[in-house]
């Protein structure tokens, strides 16, 4: 039973990053970046050992929401800007 409760979690949250990221000629925010990686951040303070399934999906749909290398930089700055202010932040998780 908590695995499907689990699930049905993971499948909210998948739905939540889809509806931020910016669609199809759209330049992404900070904002939409840092919501569909917030499901990394257990992972990346060394509070769990793998990454989740919602944040693998949320470094995903950015990944194919930002084409060009213009808006690749600026969700790049983004991250660089959220990761110098997590104190507790695991370098080689990061990577």
């Amino acid at each position: 039973m908590i695995k499907k409760g689990t699930s049905v979690v993971t499948l909210l949250v998948l739905a939540m990053v889809a509806s931020f990221i910016a669609k199809l000629g759209q330049t992404i925010t900070c904002q939409q970046v840092d919501v569909a990686l917030s499901t990394c951040m257990s992972y990346l303070t060394e509070c769990s050992a793998e990454p989740s399934i919602a944040c693998y999906s949320g470094a995903l749909s950015i990944k194919h929401s930002i084409p060009t290398k213009t808006d690749r930089q600026m969700a790049y700055q983004c991250v660089k800007d959220v990761a110098t202010k997590i104190l507790s932040l695991k370098d080689d998780a990061a990577q």
